[in-house]
């Protein structure tokens, strides 16, 4: 089941479009990054996601409720992390969390629930002014938490944390969507974030997704590879490799080609090569950590 499905997702503010026809999904349970550099359009579409602004054309459906024409029921499926989350610095967490409650018409027994998943047993009675940062972090994540959203949404959760912080955080997240069977979309533009958190990341740049990629061990995999192909003749090489079906891209620049090719098609474009007579003097495959992943797909690997 998809908990979260976009689809087509355009949106201008004022005369520049921010958002370009994005489209992902998210399944029950599912920890989704989003990732990409500072202005790349993470937060415009977190605050599509959360109904504060509304997409120009393409939908955005929670739990298949669509956010434009069925808002509440919609929104009563999301949980948010945005930021720093506010809370009344002269109360107790309990306190806050007992508001929440109460307001949302919770039962305060799941405040105690709650408390424990976000491993603020200890402190929960002390005031909220002397939390730390990465405490009041676990509190609006309880917050976020106590309506047992089918989504969570966090924006740059880890903005400030020491490296402790940011640890017990991931951890806690983690947990979280263990417990109660919720999926997380994580936004930002911290690697080794992504790289350690999520099932699935999606690079978005300009406004645009670059790719959708599982991750395991730290990798993005995906059904294709990018290898690098040096050869006697780029003109005939890169004609034939065009018309190869099992390459999906290519770049051409001094040194050679670029090629995004379907897994293992490696083999098959150098015997086609060779076959028409092109020499072939060098062929590789690019790594698909994370960081290469994201160097080849933002900005087409510049930095800046």
């Amino acid at each position: 089941m998809n908990v979260l499905e976009v689809n087509g997702v355009h949106k201008k503010l004022g005369r520049r479009e921010i958002i370009k026809g994005i489209s992902f999904s998210i399944k029950e349970g599912e920890i989704f990054g989003f990732l990409g550099p500072n202005g790349a359009g993470k937060t415009t579409t977190i605050r599509m996601l959360v109904g504060l602004i509304r997409p120009d054309r393409g939908f955005i459906k929670i739990c298949g409720h669509d956010i434009t024409k069925n808002t509440e029921k919609a929104l009563s499926k999301i949980g948010a992390v945005v930021e720093n989350p506010e809370m009344y610095t002269y109360l107790t967490g309990r306190e806050n969390l007992n508001m929440v409650a109460d307001l949302r018409g919770l039962d305060r027994k799941v405040v105690d629930e709650i408390v424990e998943v976000v491993n603020l047993q200890g402190r929960i009675d002390d005031k909220v002014k002397k939390y730390s940062l990465g405490m009041k972090q676990r509190l609006g994540l309880a917050a976020a938490l106590m309506s047992k959203p089918k989504l969570l949404i966090l924006d740059e959760p880890t903005n400030g944390l020491d490296p402790t912080g940011i640890l017990d955080f991931r951890e806690i997240v983690k947990k979280a969507a263990r417990a109660t069977n919720t999926s997380v979309f994580i936004s930002s533009h911290i690697l080794s974030e992504v790289q350690q958190l999520c099932d699935v990341v999606a690079f978005i740049n300009q406004g645009e997704i670059k790719s959708v990629e599982s991750i395991t061990g730290g990798q993005a995999k995906n059904e294709t590879e990018t290898l690098v192909i040096v050869t006697k003749d780029p003109d005939k090489s890169q004609s034939i490799m065009k018309n190869m079906k099992s390459v999906r891209e290519v770049k051409r620049d001094e040194a050679g080609f670029t090629v995004t090719a379907d897994k293992e098609a490696a083999c098959d474009i150098i015997r086609e090569l060779v076959t028409q007579g092109v020499d072939v003097y060098e062929v590789y495959r690019k790594h698909n950590q994370l960081e290469q992943r994201y160097m080849e797909l933002v900005e087409g690997g510049k930095r800046g």
